[in-house]
């Protein structure tokens, strides 16, 4: 064997450890990272617009009303069933004393709100009020709420009614037209009208 074979079995073996010369070497292939031009994602929020604060304000006051209506049943059905001498299901049966009806009715509504927009935002990811004008609750990403995160959103509003309501109006304030309890959440409020290209 060779010196000059004897070298390129080295370098074959430490292509490092080649300390002759490289002759006609051609360049090496352009790789698919460099060759293409770097691409912009569009994300979910990119291609619909976000929902404005009036145009929530009036989706949560039409929910507001839906639930004030349930809150008037439930509190006549809880002023006949707890009143002394009140009758169930046409059945004789006397109630001894008032139960206490505030805490009733409260705790009764309490749990009526939270199952409203828990359920309605994780199925549908829209109130009734919110369906009526188009909007819907999505995460950054563009996917439905599961009920966890749909149940936190419900009571993240507590915090976002803190402060007079500046959490709500927090909606109005920043670019991202998100309140405090989306961006707790991380939700989004969007429009079903796709931005224009």
């Amino acid at each position: 064997m060779d010196r000059h074979s004897a070298s390129e079995e080295q370098a074959s073996a430490d292509p490092m450890a080649y300390e002759g010369e490289w002759k006609d070497l051609p360049d090496p292939p352009a790789t698919a990272a460099s060759s293409v031009s770097p691409q912009t994602t569009v994300t979910f929020t990119d291609t619909y617009y976000r929902a404005g604060f009036w145009l929530r304000l009036v989706a949560i006051m039409i929910d507001a009303v839906i639930l004030g209506a349930f809150s008037l049943v439930l509190l006549l059905l809880g002023t006949m069933l707890t009143a002394p001498g009140g009758a169930l299901n046409d059945f004789d049966f006397e109630i001894e004393g008032s139960l206490p009806l505030f805490p009733l009715w409260f705790s009764g509504m309490i749990t009526a709100a939270a199952a409203y927009f828990t359920i309605l935002h994780s199925e549908y990811g829209q109130t009734i009020g919110k369906s009526l004008l188009g909007l819907e609750v999505r995460t950054p990403e563009g996917t439905a709420l599961g009920y966890r995160q749909a149940l936190f959103r419900w009571l993240a509003y507590g915090v976002s009614a803190s402060f007079f309501g500046l959490g709500f109006l927090w909606v109005a304030l920043n670019p991202g037209k998100r309140g405090w309890h989306d961006i707790l959440a991380n939700t989004v409020v969007v429009t079903r009208e796709e931005r224009e290209e």
